[in-house]
């Protein structure tokens, strides 16, 4: 018997190869939003740092030293709260496209599962008809 082939075997590759891709970039996504949360992190812990030098100084210099990097503090704060929401736009679109690159190989595959389904009946089917004729010959004389 001829061995099961399916038709559409190298399109069915072509979506897993474009599904690992749509993970890898989801990745990249993903790794800057989180490098951009660490980010973030670091300049909570340094607002708390500075917050807690500035309750126990009493020179007025270090208050306004303080005072002026707690608002650079906040601007960058705020340029990475903004570069968070694009990368998370973007981890959002890359999701999507992994979506749809799932979908489409999941139909394929199951296209693929089906037919091979239908081969291995036709096979049992043959087998079975191959048998009957042998157990015939043998027995019907």
């Amino acid at each position: 018997m001829k061995q099961f082939s399916f038709s559409l075997e190298k399109i069915l590759d072509l979506r897993k190869f474009e599904k690992k891709q749509a993970e890898a970039e989801l990745g990249k996504a993903l790794s800057e939003e989180s490098k951009i949360q660490g980010c973030l992190d670091t300049i909570a812990n340094e607002r708390v740092s500075t917050n807690h030098d500035s309750d126990s100084s009493h020179d007025i210099f270090s208050l306004m030293r303080n005072q002026q990097y707690l608002k650079l503090l906040k601007i960058k704060e705020s340029e990475y709260l903004n570069e968070l929401s694009q990368a998370k736009m973007v981890s959002e679109e890359k999701r999507n496209v992994l979506i749809e690159a799932m979908k489409k190989e999941k139909v394929l595959t199951k296209l693929r599962e089906t037919k091979l389904r239908e081969y291995n009946k036709s096979l049992n089917k043959a087998e079975d008809i191959a048998n009957d004729d042998v157990v015939t010959a043998r027995y019907g004389r």
